[in-house]
């Protein structure tokens, strides 16, 4: 990860176009991007179990994708373009022709997705490293309604890699939590993921009921790192924050559809309110007064330094 170097620019109402766009640059390492709406999965632990995203599919305007990466190729963006919002992003092969056009217009950047597995085959990985992809995430899901089970989780998980028929090896074992293995596969970084969403999950801006309480006081720095987008252009603070739940609606910063840059969507949006809002320790508003989300560790010494910060901006 990039360091991360706040000014005052990161607080402003607003910024001119061309301080927007080196901001941006000098800030934001990961972009994600929604090209489409469907998933296959009402996974009890997703807002997708209240929220319909099977009985259609809702695709981004092509013309707005381009447009996006684009603007990121005039900035030479080298960062990471992530495919994983609320949409399965293999069970519609259009994920090819968009990973062929990052690729094409950002040479330097990582592209990355997650995915449920369901739709992965060895030709579709094959596939998918032609067209460009750096990093697949595989998702180990038991049933929809199904809580995390160590036998049953690692029988799914034995069962999808060996589908594959590629070496692999456990790379972290931790009963009832987490099982994680890396295959080995020339030309895309591929893992393997079982989380316990129980023990390690977040309530995806409390849409999502988990058994695990707890209220945050960290900082949080990803509305400084990142934008996301979803399929219709709606500009959201954060990966647990979507544009098509009602409670969360209040929460979009910007829209895209209009013709808007992704500059002006992170320098010159309500994300400076977010930013402003979560650079220190302390107890936080609602949502994210119970995200558990990229907490970093606490320590003196970045006490010291988001303090430092609030007051030199006027923060405090």
């Amino acid at each position: 990860m990039s360091t991360l170097t706040v000014t005052s620019d990161h607080f402003a109402a607003a910024v001119p176009a061309e301080r927007a766009r080196e901001l941006f640059k000098s800030s934001v390492d990961q972009i994600e991007i929604e090209v489409f709406s469907y998933c296959n999965r009402v996974c009890w632990f997703c807002p997708n179990s209240h929220i319909d995203r099977r009985s259609a599919n809702r695709y981004m305007d092509e013309a707005l994708y381009l447009r996006i990466l684009d603007e990121l190729r005039s900035i030479a963006y080298g960062g990471v373009v992530t495919y994983s919002r609320y949409n399965e992003p293999l069970a519609d092969r259009i994920i090819l022709t968009r990973l062929r056009q990052a690729r094409e217009r950002l040479p330097e950047a990582t592209l990355y997705t997650h995915t449920n597995g369901d739709y992965l085959t060895r030709e579709l990985l094959d596939e998918l490293r032609e067209a460009g992809l750096n990093v697949l995430r595989v998702q180990v899901y038991l049933g929809n309604d199904e809580h995390f089970d160590d036998a049953a989780m690692l029988t799914r998980m034995a069962r999808r890699l060996g589908d594959l028929g590629l070496p692999f090896e456990f790379t972290d074992v931790l009963p009832n939590t987490r099982y994680m293995a890396r295959v080995s596969y020339p030309g895309i970084e591929v893992t393997f993921d079982a989380r316990n969403f129980d023990r390690i999950g977040t309530d995806r801006g409390q849409t999502v009921k988990l058994a695990r309480p707890y209220r945050r006081t960290a900082p949080c720095f990803v509305v400084y790192r990142h934008l996301y987008i979803d399929w219709n252009g709606a500009v959201v603070p954060c990966c647990n924050i979507r544009s098509d739940e009602p409670s969360h609606r209040p929460y979009i910063v910007d829209d895209l559809s209009g013709g808007r840059s992704i500059f002006d969507a992170y320098a010159n949006s309500a994300l400076a309110a977010w930013r402003r809002e979560l650079l220190r320790f302390g107890d936080k508003r609602k949502p994210c007064d119970t995200c558990f989300y990229e907490v970093p560790a606490d320590s003196a010494e970045l006490r010291q330094t988001t303090e430092a910060l609030a007051r030199r901006f006027g923060l405090a």
